[in-house]
């Protein structure tokens, strides 16, 4: 077998496992340059993992897109590996508050290397979870998710500053992440279950009863 036919062998069993890959939080940890510092920008922090300036601003963009498709707007973060931010952007009417969740959201995205719904829902079964992971810089706010590439973190995503009454069944902070990580990096795992909500429903249906 010559070299030629080796590396077509090679290329087709990568395409074969990306297609095969549930989510992008599927794969052997090779994160494609596209997403991550490379070159120059990679030598000087001795980094080849973090995401890089042009896809956190890709997925500022997408989330905002879909904002306005909504008649809405937002703030959107997105970290590095460190926690340091890549992009931050915010649109008209967002203030100090909705920054500072959305950092938030990221950073424990980040730090637990899972959605920021795991606390908001563990926070439904033990009110304590919320004042418990405060000590940890921690929050209960849905909105944040880990972006990971070929089962590698590259950074975090943070989604704030939408009003309550703007949010659909469709439309919310954490599927706006979602939709924007879809839409510039791949599949994305399935968001995990609303407790809250589901709790409100269930307390409606019972007066509904009554």
């Amino acid at each position: 077998m010559n070299v030629r036919t080796i590396l077509m062998c090679a290329a087709a069993a990568m395409l074969l496992s990306g297609a095969n890959a549930a989510s992008t939080y599927d794969g052997n940890g090779q994160v494609p340059e596209q997403f991550r510092l490379t070159g120059k920008a990679a030598a000087r922090q001795h980094d080849y993992l973090s995401i890089n300036a042009d896809t956190a601003e890709k997925l500022a963009k997408a989330c905002e897109a879909i904002a306005r498709k909504n008649n809405s707007q937002v703030v959107v973060l997105v970290i590095d590996p460190q926690g340091l931010p890549v992009h931050m952007h915010r649109m008209d009417g967002e203030g100090w508050i909705q920054i500072k969740a959305t950092e938030q959201k990221a950073l424990t995205a980040l730090r637990t290397r899972a959605p920021s719904r795991v606390l908001n829902n563990r926070n439904i079964e033990d009110p304590f979870t919320n004042s418990n992971m405060k000590g940890y810089d921690l929050t209960t706010q849905e909105g944040g998710l880990p972006i990971i590439v070929n089962g590698q973190l590259i950074g975090a995503i943070g989604v704030g500053g939408i009003p309550p009454a703007e949010r659909t069944a469709t439309y919310g902070e954490e599927m706006c992440a979602r939709d924007a990580l879809e839409q510039v990096i791949g599949p994305q795992p399935p968001l995990l279950p609303d407790l809250a909500a589901q709790r409100r429903a269930q307390a409606q249906q019972k007066q509904t009863r009554n």
